[in-house]
């Protein structure tokens, strides 16, 4: 049985379902959900021309029937308004099981479901999560070492020599990978991307060749100036410069993502910050 774990997005704090009496029999996400975009045939056409640039994915269904187990009769009617509490609020939490703790669903309990007694002191449930995005997160940062100690795992593409995978760079061209199963996108919710650059620069421009995307700031940085690239907004100081770029944006395929800047002056550091999306 998958052991399930709930944690409040905010505090951080982990509840360990099974720890707390509640036994689940499954926890399986549903696959993709696309929402097609398509050409219906006219005249004596038959069929339909799909459009793949066009469609997009639904969130993600998760099936989770569990067991609530109590000591006695009414130690069950206080576990069971204790898992109510747990999972029935209208913030989004994260939900994982033990045996992939770090792709973690951001779900929320939306529809309502029953907990028929099985016995005098257990119930059981059956439920879907739903997560916004149709993609797990990866609990690891970009600063974390890329290693199998604790923060990553199998199956999230560890590479065989971690350490030539960075996400700080001094040189006008590097690699940034994408680990994730999914395109990074600023422009869709819940696909963060956050670029920082530090130092002198006049008519700073980012292009990823892989994508073909591209932006620029149509202005001028001091050594100290720290500009940001965060999702579609675009900062110098803190102060917004939005109106000053080309409204441009930059994507990351999956896997490795080739970056030339343009407009450097000096020493300078480049930094970029997103998790991976994982199916």
């Amino acid at each position: 049985m998958p052991a399930v774990l709930i944690e409040d997005i905010e505090t951080g704090q982990v509840f360990d379902c099974e720890k707390l009496g509640y036994l689940s029999r499954k926890f399986l996400p549903q696959s993709l959900q696309q929402r097609q975009a398509r050409q219906e045939a006219v005249g004596s056409s038959n069929g339909h021309i799909y459009l793949p640039q066009a469609s997009s994915y639904a969130g993600r269904m998760i099936d989770w029937d569990l067991i609530i187990k109590g000591e006695s009769y009414m130690h069950y009617l206080l576990k069971r308004t204790e898992f109510l509490a747990l999972i029935c609020g209208k913030k989004e939490f994260y939900a994982s099981t033990k045996n992939e703790p770090n792709k973690l669903w951001k779900v929320t309990a939306p529809n309502g479901f029953q907990i028929p007694h099985i016995a005098h002191y257990a119930g059981e449930a059956q439920i879907q999560l739903e997560s916004s995005s149709p993609y797990a997160y990866s609990r690891g940062t970009l600063d974390d070492r890329f290693d199998f100690s604790g923060l990553w795992q199998f199956g999230m593409n560890i590479p065989a020599i971690p350490d030539e995978i960075k996400y700080k760079h001094q040189t006008r061209r590097f690699v940034i990978w994408n680990l994730g199963h999914a395109e990074i996108n600023p422009k869709r919710i819940n696909e963060e991307l956050k670029i920082i650059y530090q130092g002198a620069s006049n008519n700073l421009g980012i292009r990823n060749t892989t994508t073909g995307t591209f932006w620029q700031y149509q202005g001028s940085t001091s050594t100290r100036d720290i500009v940001v690239i965060e999702d579609v907004f675009s900062y110098k100081n803190s102060q917004p410069i939005f109106p000053q770029t080309n409204k441009g944006i930059i994507t990351l395929a999956p896997g490795p993502n080739e970056i030339i800047l343009t407009g450097t002056s000096g020493a300078f550091e480049i930094g970029f910050d997103f998790p991976f999306l994982f199916i």
